[in-house]
């Protein structure tokens, strides 16, 4: 019986499902620069490079912003700015 109640009890732990909330995506012209003036505090970045499949080599560059408890991350990569807050 205490097996039993032990497995039943891990399943419901196991089993659980969160919720996320949606990503906001900043607008297009937003800018790391931007968001540093607007007083984000500049906390991680990370460079990444790969190859597509067509053979040609990509990088990119995450730079990681934070303003009291809201997070920003940014994505620079082939001249395009993308910013989310997760």
């Amino acid at each position: 019986m205490i097996k039993f109640l032990a497995i039943m009890v891990i399943g419901f732990l196991l089993s659980g499902t969160t919720y996320a909330e949606q990503i906001k995506h900043l607008p297009k012209e937003t800018t790391v620069n931007q968001l540093i003036k607007d007083g984000y505090k500049l906390i991680d970045t990370n460079s990444v490079a790969y190859s597509t499949n067509d053979g040609y080599g990509v990088s990119g560059n995450f730079y990681h912003l934070l303003k009291k408890d809201e997070l920003v991350t940014c994505v620079v990569s082939q001249g395009k700015v993308s910013c989310v807050k997760p």
